[in-house]
């Protein structure tokens, strides 16, 4: 039977306890979240005086990953020199990842370079009198960065998922919501092996017409419902939204995701809030751990995102069809654009409840009816605005006010005004429908009309005031709200000037042209009825 050799046994031993003095001080370390800095000047004097060497050095990368160099003496007021040292690094650098030991007369060097899960990381080194046991050294260095690879991988792998992480919330800071995710999701598929994203979020609670879906394969946006008509996606959105409420999955399906990570986008603490979903699926069927930290943080800056959105969205839905609050949301610069005030020739419609006062005090009677034929009324009549492509500036008691023409001034001044009067025409219709709903059953006898005013003229429009309210100021605009006190029941009165502005072939009908003298205008009001 073969002798053991104590030699080597003992060798084996040392090595044996000096991983076990490394492992435990990194340990100790990590548990007093100690930085790089703080862990090497704690390690190297430990191995190098267990060791009995001159000095010892690591050159890697420290939590800002920029690479630093950590050396330690046994003489304290004095920093070890590292005999060739230009050959020594040349040798144990990225390209050559050589093991070095040179033994020479100014001394023996050991140096090797760093490895962190096969890419290179740096170098450590061991520095020890001449004529000193470099193979014993070379072993020993080899079993302390075998211990210290770990560790930084850790420390790489934590500054690698920060530095991600930064760069999304940076990405997702961008003032145009798409772009944003557009920018993330590009950083996001750089980092985990995401195959395809599908994300879904409402821009305005509890109205389906504002719930998006955007989906990426990889980095490419395949679907988006922010771009193009909005009825160009609804179908989608329904799926969406039954799919946001829990109720079907039929989205998935539809977009052919399966096996994905759903991670869910809550709003609120008391009173908590779905405000959208971010579905994944991986390259590699599941994700590991660090692509999963990542992908929560993405979900993280989504809502936080997402929230914003909806609270410029709602802004912005407060005078603007959804069609527009999404072109407008598209543009970095959509405030200085096209809604920083400018003088414009626009429609202007004003459309009052014709006998209101009578109707609250002789029918309705109590506040509570009052206000419900106010509020369905000036809802509908709202949508109406926003269906024929204008914008809802103020209601003045039961008197709506629009303008056709903003935000983006795309068609000819007289279209403005025909979109306007088909307008007023489906609200005096909408009106004269009321009656016929059950909640408004006692208007049948004496049925409800309104009165309106519409005209074409230039007003300095866009976003006035503290609360950056869009609306518009001139003569034009005071003369209109006047002439829409001269209606009569269901009559719809348009400027004389406006009506020569029309294009060719708009339909319309006028009776014979009209004036009024009315308060504080010099000159009477001439008008048409559109008949």
């Amino acid at each position: 039977m073969a002798q053991a050799d104590p030699v080597a046994e003992s060798s084996l031993r040392e090595l044996f306890e000096l991983r076990n003095v490394v492992d435990d001080l990194i340990e100790e370390g990590l548990v007093n979240h100690w930085s790089v800095s703080e862990m090497l000047g704690a390690l190297l004097p430990r191995v190098g005086e267990r060791l009995g060497v001159a000095g010892a050095f690591v050159e890697t990368y420290g939590e800002d990953l920029a690479l630093r160099l950590f050396a330690w003496s046994a003489d304290a007021g004095k920093p070890a020199p590292i005999p060739e040292k230009a050959d020594v690094f040349a040798r144990t650098s990225e390209e050559r990842r050589e093991r070095v030991l040179v033994d020479g007369t100014a001394g023996v060097v050991v140096a090797q370079h760093l490895d962190v899960a096969g890419a290179w990381f740096g170098r450590a080194g061991l520095l020890a009198p001449p004529k000193s046991d470099g193979r014993r050294l070379a072993e020993a260095l080899n079993a302390v960065c075998e211990v210290l690879d770990n560790y930084l991988f850790s420390i790489r792998a934590m500054r690698e998922k920060h530095l991600v992480m930064m760069r999304l919330g940076n990405a997702l800071r961008h003032r145009v919501l798409g772009e944003g995710v557009k920018q993330a999701v590009s950083i996001l598929t750089q980092a985990i092996p995401m195959e395809r994203m599908v994300i879904v979020y409402v821009a305005e609670e509890n109205a389906a017409t504002t719930l998006h879906v955007q989906m990426f394969d990889g980095d490419h946006l395949a679907v988006d419902t922010l771009a193009g008509e909005q009825q160009t996606h609804t179908p989608l959105r329904v799926l969406g939204r039954e799919y946001l409420a829990g109720e079907s999955t039929k989205l998935l399906d539809e977009l052919g995701v399966t096996a994905a990570q759903e991670e869910v986008l809550i709003n609120g603490i008391t009173k908590s809030v779905v405000v959208g979903k971010v579905v994944v699926t991986s390259k590699h069927g599941v994700f590991n751990t660090y692509d999963r930290e990542l992908l929560s943080a993405f979900a993280g800056f989504i809502r936080q995102r997402v929230v914003d959105f909806h609270k410029e969205w709602r802004s912005l839905a407060y005078s603007f069809r959804p069609d527009d609050v999404a072109r407008l949301l598209q543009n970095d610069e959509y405030e200085r654009r096209f809604l920083a005030p400018r003088e414009e020739t626009v429609a202007i419609l004003y459309v009052d409840i014709a006998g209101f006062t009578r109707i609250s005090e002789t029918i309705l009677k109590t506040p509570a009816k009052v206000a419900e034929l106010v509020e369905t009324w000036s809802r509908d009549a709202v949508e109406l605005v926003w269906e024929h492509g204008g914008v809802f500036d103020k209601m003045v008691g039961d008197c709506i006010i629009a303008l056709f023409g903003p935000p983006f001034y795309d068609d000819a001044p007289g279209e403005r005004l025909a979109r306007a009067l088909r307008c007023a025409k489906a609200i005096r219709a909408m009106t004269n429908e009321l009656p016929k709903r059950a909640a408004f059953e006692v208007l049948r006898e004496g049925g409800v009309a309104v009165s309106t005013g519409v005209n074409l003229a230039p007003l300095f429009v866009g976003q006035f005031g503290p609360n950056s309210n869009f609306t518009g100021f001139s003569s034009g605009m005071n003369n209109t709200a006047r002439l829409q006190g001269c209606a009569g029941k269901d009559e719809i009165l348009v400027m004389a000037e406006a009506v020569a502005a029309l294009p060719a072939g708009h339909g319309f009908e006028f009776g014979e042209p009209k004036s009024a003298v009315v308060k504080n205008v010099a000159e009477p009001l001439a008008f048409r009825a559109l008949l």
